[in-house]
């Protein structure tokens, strides 16, 4: 976003609020809970079993997404 340009600014908020909504509804309908709907962390105690079936779960959401 660019804090320049207040009018294309104000355009641009709505949408992309709505699509981080949709994207956030789309992890937890697959598993992934994220914080506020965009903030994901890892842990050290994550095995590498518990990675890669989380990056299975990402692969499902990211590859429903038009354009990607």
């Amino acid at each position: 976003l660019d804090m320049r340009h207040p009018l294309r600014l104000a355009k641009e908020l709505k949408p992309r609020k709505h699509m981080l909504e949709e994207m956030g509804a789309a992890y937890m309908a697959n598993g992934i809970i994220t914080l506020a709907g965009s903030r994901m962390y890892t842990s050290m105690a994550d095995t590498d079993a518990v990675i890669d079936e989380a990056l299975g779960r990402f692969d499902g959401v990211l590859s429903s997404v038009e354009g990607v």
